[in-house]
């Protein structure tokens, strides 16, 4: 019987296994992206916008590894974590966000808190610090003490983000009737590989998303970056590397000034790498606004069009969370990003005289008008938002 027993459960493993072997996980993330972002963006479309649907999704997996039944179900498929039980899919998206945050740039706090009267199980807590680095803790929620509690949670994540990510939690959010908040911020500014030229940055016209016509300043650089024309998404497109060469960002700029809605319709549902396709090496003239751009919403408006609905009621269950299990659910999940753009870059760019022999063919990529950016680690979107108001430029 044991030997039967020991073959069955074998076999239950390489089944499992077997559902998880070719799949392509920066695949869903992609399309992650697309959705997260069609979600946001279309309700934002005179703000500037930043989410981070990758590590959105590494919260959602921990979240995934205490949930049980149809809440497993939603958070597994709403958020596209792939094939798999808990172990294999907490495995995947925390090593993809430990290799994120390998590079000092780029900033994450990812916490779970609970109402002080809540246990955590032992075998959640330890996938929690161990595979996705979260601080997870049992805190007060109860006024008048939730102003504190909100202050404590907001300073963990200034602290982890370089002060880049502040007030993410409003302390109107807890009370008597909380039982659980998540907080993701992140935060990334890093040097380019090849550096915009300073004496260049000068004051230009940008048309904004509401028709105005104002002065912002704007980069200056030619250089050799891979480029595309994309019909399908009725725009250019240019990929500006970092200086960790697995970064970049891709700047995606609509032939019409009045484009961008257009574009985030286009990019729904798609796989925006695989859209783009294969890109080419061309000398490109680029202009580009300076920008730094901060932005923070909860996350149940944006989860509830991606199907994920019972982890904000008391049909919520996260029996494998809770260790002593009675319906509880989370009241919410605030997310916040920052994305800051400069001239700073490893490489210098050549002097202008030679320029004007060098790259008399060039192409011209310049960021006039709205435009939509995505910040990408190795082939997996990591960042996404768009540039709209020259108030935050």
């Amino acid at each position: 019987m044991a030997v039967i027993i020991s073959c069955l459960l074998l076999l239950l493993a390489t089944v499992s296994q077997s559902k998880t072997v070719g799949y392509d996980a920066a695949a869903d993330r992609n399309l992650l992206a697309a959705d997260l972002y069609n979600a946001v963006g279309a309700d934002h479309l005179n703000e500037n916008v930043v989410i981070s649907p990758a590590t959105i999704q590494s919260s959602m997996a921990l979240l995934f590894v205490g949930a049980k039944g149809q809440t497993a179900t939603e958070l597994q498929q709403g958020l596209r974590l792939g094939p798999g039980d808990a172990d294999a899919v907490s495995q995947r998206s925390g090593s993809y966000q430990q290799a994120l945050t390998r590079d000092n740039n780029f900033r994450l706090a990812n916490n779970i808190y609970i109402n002080e009267n809540l246990e955590f199980k032992g075998s959640f807590r330890d996938v929690a610090q161990r595979q996705f680095d979260s601080n997870i803790d049992k805190l007060d929620f109860h006024p008048p003490y939730n102003k504190r509690t909100a202050d404590g949670i907001n300073r963990a994540v200034a602290t982890k983000t370089n002060g880049k990510i502040t007030d993410i939690l409003r302390h109107e959010l807890l009370n008597d009737r909380t039982e659980g908040v998540i907080v993701n911020g992140v935060a990334y500014s890093a040097a380019w590989q090849k550096a915009f030229r300073l004496d260049k940055t000068e004051k230009r016209s940008f048309r904004t998303a509401s028709g105005q016509s104002v002065k912002v300043d704007t980069m200056w650089t030619q250089q050799n970056f891979n480029y595309a024309e994309v019909n399908s998404l009725d725009a250019k497109v240019v990929e500006l590397p970092y200086q960790n060469p697995d970064f970049s960002m891709l700047l995606l700029l609509p032939n019409r000034k009045d484009g961008l809605r257009s574009l985030q319709q286009s990019l729904s549902g798609k796989n925006l790498l695989a859209e783009i396709g294969a890109m080419s090496q061309q000398k490109v003239e680029v202009l580009l606004p300076k920008f730094s751009v901060t932005f923070g919403l909860g996350l149940e408006a944006p989860f509830k069009k991606l199907g994920v609905h019972t982890m904000f009621s008391r049909d919520g269950d996260f029996g494998n969370m809770y260790r002593m299990f009675v319906s509880h659910f989370i009241n919410a999940v605030e997310h916040k990003a920052h994305v800051e753009v400069t001239e700073a870059g490893l490489e210098q760019p050549l002097e202008t005289g030679l320029l004007k022999g060098l790259f008399s063919r060039s192409k011209k990529f310049e960021a006039d008008h709205p435009f939509v950016f995505a910040i990408k680690y190795k082939d997996s979107i990591a960042l996404i938002g768009h540039i709209a108001n020259y108030a935050y430029v």
